[in-house]
């Protein structure tokens, strides 16, 4: 007989049959109930999530909401035992994909309290906090323009994450503060977006770990991508040329990155009308258009390093790379702008 589950009807108690989300809710609480004694299985859990977020499709609304929120809470719960990634990253889109099903009022409540647990800075698996980070990050990716109001908390608690030892937690807060850019769209407050910024430009991009140094730049293509809120000439200048310089990186997927970051960042510096002035207290700066910087950070560096390339005759593969890479921060550039209908170059 299958089992049942209660509801309330007009002054008297029916039952339903439990359905099969409801079965796999139940099954992870068991899972994460049962932790203390028994570590959850990785691949136990993977199986779990992975028909977890299948049956999320096909699972009428009604029955979601039913389970929603002990389906949050122990995946929340799951998160933060310490899962690695596959399992965070599949919990992490269960979170969104049971929040997106159901009441959706519940993002609110949800982020706030995903924010209180990592600002909290307990002495906890640094697998926890990556497993936080990640979580919070895919809700911003999904409902960023709803939770934008915690953007500036969300930027304080990657400013905190980039000072653990352990690379994975620096590049999971990172791709978070990416996340939490892209889904506020340029909508969050001037101090958020500062506080973002530094972030990015003074702990990510001179990490040692490569990993680190590949998410920061794509965190910074990003920042430019939404309209550098809050930046000014100096600071689009000394992106720039921070830029041109991390392309002599000893790694490629480093080089690669920072090259389409170049390309954003001088796209953006050329077109005053996509730069956004973010809202709230502090001094944004008046957009101002970059002069010369095309000339300064890409057509100068490409050609002096084809007149370098040509004249000695070197058949360098590091060589031919690096000129490879200005080509890259060239489409990139010219890509922001097709894509872009405020850009105008």
């Amino acid at each position: 007989m299958a089992k049942q589950q209660p509801e309330i009807g007009l002054g008297r108690e029916f039952f339903t049959p439990l359905s099969r989300f409801g079965v796999l809710v139940a099954q992870l609480e068991s899972i994460v109930a049962s932790a203390p004694q028994q570590p959850p299985d990785p691949l136990l859990c993977f199986d779990l999530l992975s028909d977890l977020v299948s049956f999320l499709d096909d699972e009428p609304k009604e029955s979601v909401l039913v389970w929603q929120r002990k389906c949050e809470d122990a995946l929340f719960s799951l998160l933060v035992l310490g899962a690695r990634r596959p399992v965070r990253r599949l919990a992490s889109l269960a979170m969104v994909r049971v929040i997106s099903k159901g009441d959706e009022i519940s993002i609110y409540s949800r982020a706030s309290s995903i924010q209180g647990w990592l600002s909290e800075w307990k002495r906890s698996d640094p697998l926890a906090y990556a497993g936080a980070a990640q979580c919070l990050g895919e809700l911003y990716g999904t409902f960023g323009r709803k939770i934008t109001s915690g953007l500036t908390e969300t930027a304080n608690i990657a400013a905190k994450l980039m000072k653990f030892h352990e690379d994975f937690v620096r590049k999971e807060a990172l791709h978070m503060l990416q996340n939490a850019l892209e889904g506020s769209g340029g909508g969050g407050s001037f101090a958020a977006y500062s506080e973002a910024f530094r972030t990015i430009m003074r702990a990510g991009i001179g990490d040692k770990s490569f990993h680190v140094r590949i998410a920061a730049a794509r965190c910074l293509k990003t920042f430019a991508s939404i309209g550098g809120p809050g930046l000014g000439v100096t600071e689009l200048e000394n992106s720039a040329s921070y830029c041109v310089k991390a392309l002599e990186d000893p790694v490629s997927h480093v080089r690669d990155a920072f090259a389409e970051a170049l390309g954003a960042v001088l796209a953006l510096g050329m077109n005053p009308q996509a730069q956004v002035q973010p809202r709230g207290k502090g001094q944004p700066p008046t957009t101002r258009k970059v002069e010369g910087g095309i000339q300064k950070h890409l057509i100068g560096p490409f050609m002096r390093e084809v007149h370098t390339l040509f004249l000695s005759g070197s058949t360098d593969w590091f060589m031919w790379d690096r000129l490879s890479l200005w080509m890259k921060a060239t489409i990139s550039a010219c890509g922001m702008s097709a894509t872009d209908s405020r850009l105008g170059l």
